[in-house]
């Protein structure tokens, strides 16, 4: 709601500004024919306009894009980011200006343009990851606090041969924060992740944070001295404390001579729940059961 006031209240002002800058000057120019002044003169004249109203929108265009960053929680690169947009447009003023007052800028342009060859060649990477930082920030496929999961060829992550559930080769983390060259990640073991903008815009993005209903698939291999019935009312309590007992399962996949295996699937549409919290949970009221239960077995043989 914030964020639509905001561009509002921008496209109000600008087109505000640009009305009245557009009369101001209609105003000087029927003024200046009729008090038939030279040429070189009204060039002066309207170069001075076109730096004032200039200066004037580009303040007004930094500091909505300046409101409109922070509001989207990208406040450490606000500045530098209104900054950045400002320094385009002054250069662009300027070059007009002196057009106008008949000042050669082919030279100048030329000029320009073979430095700024030079210079994106040198800082390809550098560019790259600033202006993918501004299409993140635009089209917001992440925002901070969202937790994701990057899958890049880039940075290739083996998977595990634990042969238990699919693993998805990624790095997953919260995002702390998108800077222009750099976004932030927390892993789970509260390890900061820098990650350049320009192979995040390539990489393949899970927001898990996003998604309608959450889900986590485990499997825990039991002895079959451990009742089902009992392991089932353990991981039952643990679901019914977070309120997600109707929507998860608990099936018993595969019998071996010795033990049995259960698949656990966990489904929740609580965005503040953590189902990996409720899996640690679940485990270790499933191993403190398992102990009891072989305790309790061991006293049975060791009674007959």
């Amino acid at each position: 709601m914030k964020e639509r006031q905001i561009k509002r209240t921008a496209l109000f002002n600008i087109v505000l500004l640009l009305i009245g800058s557009a009369i101001l000057i209609s105003i000087f120019y029927a003024v200046l024919n009729f008090l038939n002044v030279n040429k070189d003169l009204k060039a002066w004249i309207f170069a001075a306009l076109t730096i004032v109203f200039g200066v004037g929108i580009t303040w007004l265009m930094a500091k909505i894009i300046k409101e409109y960053v922070i509001v989207n929680g990208i406040k450490q690169e606000a500045d530098t980011i209104s900054m950045f947009f400002s320094i385009i447009a002054y250069s662009v003023i300027a070059l007009v200006a002196l057009y106008l007052v008949h000042v050669n800028v082919t030279g100048l342009l030329v000029s320009a343009g073979f430095l700024g060859i030079v210079l994106g060649l040198a800082a390809q990477s550098t560019l790259g990851n600033v202006f993918s930082g501004i299409a993140m920030i635009l089209a917001k496929p992440l925002e901070p606090g969202d937790y994701i999961t990057i899958e890049t060829w880039q940075y290739n992550k083996m998977p595990s041969t634990y042969p238990h559930e699919e693993f998805v080769p990624g790095y997953s983390g919260t995002v702390e924060k998108i800077g222009l060259l750099y976004t932030e990640l927390l892993d789970d073991s509260n390890e900061p992740i820098y990650v350049p903008n320009g192979i995040l815009n390539q990489a393949l993005l899970i927001n898990h944070r996003r998604a309608a209903i959450h889900t986590l698939r485990f499997r825990v291999e039991l002895n079959k001295q451990v009742p089902f019935e009992e392991v089932e009312q353990t991981i039952q309590s643990v679901l019914g404390k977070y309120g997600i007992g109707k929507e998860s399962t608990i099936n018993v996949e595969h019998i071996s001579e010795n033990a049995y295996g259960l698949a656990i699937l966990l489904n929740s549409n609580k965005s503040n729940i953590s189902l990996r919290k409720v899996k640690s949970e679940i485990l270790r009221g499933i191993l403190s059961y398992s102990i009891k239960a072989g305790r309790h077995a061991k006293s049975k043989q060791s009674g007959a």
